[in-house]
């Protein structure tokens, strides 16, 4: 007799939980890559002088273009219906995806104007950082003979680290990616000073680990009572009578659309708390917000 196929495991309602939000930042990384390419894009358009050997690169973007679109397509499907088992293969491949594809997309000739001028904000505040004196500061002075220099080190690397999160409009650091992120892919000992700087920005309460292997850094460059302060003025000003949906604070392009999900429901019951509006579950369990017009 054929033994009975069995069936997949519900997935308890705390790790479906979990893993709407690792999807929710699949997604934010996968818009956020999308928008790069589009921004190189557009700039090799606007460059002059395109040499042939540059345009017959182009079938190398249109296999970008096609790996991108095939993980947003897997990432809309019904991901979080299927068992843990499956769920966890598939984002760590996806993960690792994502992180080739932006590796191939920096990696091109064309200069991704984002991270330029992200460190070019960072330049105007903290200007040592090509200046040839200050060459020391990319290694990390030995903490116990050299005590004093290794703090005024850690201090002034950690304004650096906590502004270009905030100029680069970044929410969640990871720190692989840093390693090719200037200034700090110029460090002697990369890893290990970005770590460094990470943990004692989380000893601060200014950032906190979102992963237990510490690859992801979420950082507070903005109290969730000031996002809680922009979002509601964001939502009177476009929609004061209808609910607000996540979705549509993705799509906003305002410094708050790729806030953690965790977070923006964090503001929704911060709002709701202060008698500001009230908190609507729609019928397929996702939260909004209807704001209260005085």
């Amino acid at each position: 007799m054929e033994r009975q196929r069995e069936k997949p495991k519900e997935v308890p309602k705390e790790e479906k939980e979990k893993i709407d939000r690792e999807l929710e930042e699949l997604r934010i990384e996968l818009a956020r890559l999308k928008e790069l390419k589009k921004v190189q894009e557009l700039q090799r358009i606007q460059e002059e002088d395109i040499s042939t050997e540059e345009e017959l690169s182009e079938p190398t973007d249109e296999n970008i273009e096609n790996r991108l679109n095939k993980i947003e397509d897997f990432l809309t499907s019904n991901l979080g219906q299927v068992d843990n088992k499956a769920y966890k293969q598939n984002a760590e491949e996806i993960e690792r995806e994502l992180q080739l594809i932006e590796t191939e997309i920096i990696g091109e000739k064309a200069v991704v104007a984002k991270e330029v001028s992200t460190y070019e904000l960072l330049l105007n505040d903290h200007p040592w950082l090509e200046e040839t004196r200050y060459i020391f500061m990319y290694s990390i002075p030995n903490k116990k003979t050299n005590t004093k220099d290794y703090e005024s080190w850690k201090t002034e690397w950690l304004k650096v680290l906590f502004d270009y999160a905030r100029y680069a409009i970044l929410h969640i650091l990871y720190i692989r990616k840093m390693h090719t992120v200037k200034p700090f892919a110029n460090f002697e000992d990369r890893d290990t000073a970005i770590r460094e700087l990470a943990e004692s920005l989380v000893d601060k309460k200014q950032a906190e680990w979102l992963s237990k292997n510490k690859e992801k850094l979420r950082v507070y460059w903005k109290s969730l009572d000031n996002w809680a302060e922009d979002i509601y003025e964001w939502a009177i000003e476009i929609s004061p009578l209808e609910p607000i949906l996540i979705f549509e604070i993705r799509e906003s392009n305002q410094e708050f659309s790729n806030l953690p999900r965790e977070d923006i429901e964090k503001i929704f019951k911060m709002l709701e708390k202060d008698r500001r509006g009230k908190i609507i579950e729609l019928e397929d369990g996702q939260m909004s917000f209807k704001i209260k017009v005085e």
